[in-house]
């Protein structure tokens, strides 16, 4: 099961049906879905099934998290450990793997919340999940995101032709654990 994640200002909280009206308004922020949704709107349906999606996996604990600010209970966006898809055609080294996903609110951009976010999906795929490897894939204009990732020690992979933006892949290895070191 997924549980919730915390970061120094956030609460991730496992996503809920009663989340998808919020999911697909940041979803369809023009900000937000420019690298999201390659600029596709999305219908409030086509939101809910992808929630519906995620909300499968979280029995593996997999799955989607909605983003909180601690302090104030708001809303600010969604992180998620899914499997690789769309990607995996168009670079098949990724197949297989999961990848992290985060998506804020433009109003709380260059916070740090977004690093935040992605640390604790980490550091769960590596203990609790036992993840080794995670992929990790951006759209090259996304020079943010690139930099988050680099930052998390992401390995760039390359570059592939992608569906609306040429894309950047990642490798990301879980740190080596003590016990492992030493046996």
């Amino acid at each position: 099961m997924q549980p919730i994640l915390q970061t120094p200002r956030l609460r991730l909280r496992p996503a809920a049906h009663s989340d998808a009206d919020a999911l697909w308004a940041l979803w369809t922020d023009p900000a937000v879905r420019r690298f999201l949704w390659d600029d596709r709107v999305i219908s409030p349906s086509e939101a809910a099934a992808t929630l519906g999606d995620c909300l499968a996996l979280a029995p593996i604990g997999l799955g989607l998290w909605v983003a909180e600010v601690r302090d104030a209970n708001a809303l600010v966006g969604c992180a998620g450990l899914l499997p690789v898809s769309t990607a995996a055609a168009y670079d098949p080294r990724l197949a297989g793997l999961v990848e992290p996903l985060v998506a804020l609110a433009p109003a709380v951009w260059g916070h740090g919340y977004a690093g935040e976010a992605l640390d604790a999906l980490l550091a769960h795929a590596a203990g609790a999940l036992g993840l080794a490897r995670l992929a990790g894939v951006t759209d090259v204009p996304n020079v943010a995101s690139d930099r988050m990732l680099q930052r998390a020690g992401f390995d760039v992979l390359g570059e592939v032709p992608g569906p609306r933006f040429q894309l950047r892949t990642y490798l990301w290895r879980a740190p080596a654990r003590a016990d492992e070191v030493a046996s």
